[in-house]
């Protein structure tokens, strides 16, 4: 009755300004899969960034990625607004050669992470990455180390604090189902144990839902 939705969540655990909270970045748009979900205003704008460095041997590279990580968190750390969260690292052990720098065929050593911007009602998307745009535009890039930009995208602190009103959403589903079809027919439900995902549905709102099914048997 329902497609199954795959889909990437990237949880991070943020800290500094944000204090220690569950963030899930939203991603894709469009339609949700499911009839029960909720619509909220999302809490910031994530830009994912990705730091390389050009050296030869692998400690080098490493070094150099660490010096200018440590560089980012130690800024967002004492700015207003602004956080820092980290993504996946993957360090490569082996040399770069002159072949190597251009075709990496997975030599090349990299730091992903995101720097968050807080919303408000005074602050769009816009605004919020302008000014993730100006704490960036201050980052001094050492020599030998590059820093790539990604993509905006949608963020939202603790989703699973909607759990509850999404099981009463589905329940009361379940339940209307029930009245239209009549008692012959079972209902049964799988997927509610699911993690609440977040998918983004405009510039400042996210939709939040389980990926669940329903199955009816006569």
């Amino acid at each position: 009755m329902y497609k199954l939705l795959g889909v990437f969540l990237l949880v991070i655990s943020v800290s500094a300004n944000a204090g220690l909270l569950k963030v899930v970045i939203a991603y894709g748009t469009g339609d949700v899969p499911v009839n029960s979900s909720i619509d909220v205003d999302a809490d910031f704008v994530a830009l994912s960034v990705t730091i390389t460095a050009d050296a030869k041997m692998p400690a080098e590279r490493a070094k150099l990625i660490n010096k200018l990580q440590n560089i980012i968190n130690s800024k967002a750390s004492q700015a207003t607004n602004i956080d820092f969260q980290q993504g996946v690292i993957s360090l490569s052990p082996r040399e770069k050669s002159s072949f190597s720098i251009s075709r990496s065929y997975g030599r090349n050593s990299e730091s992903k992470f995101y720097i968050l911007a807080k919303l408000d009602d005074s602050k769009d998307i816009y605004s919020a990455t302008q000014e993730i745009y100006n704490f960036i535009s201050q980052i001094e890039i050492p020599e030998d180390t590059n820093l790539r930009l990604g993509n905006t995208s949608l963020a939202l602190a603790s989703p699973e604090q909607y759990r509850s009103q999404l099981l009463n959403k589905i329940k009361a589903e379940i339940n209307s189902t029930k009245e239209v079809l009549g008692t012959e027919y079972k209902v049964s439900i799988s997927g509610i144990e699911n993690p609440v995902i977040v998918r983004q549905k405009n510039d400042k709102q996210v939709t939040v839902f389980i990926d669940y099914q329903i199955q009816l048997n006569q």
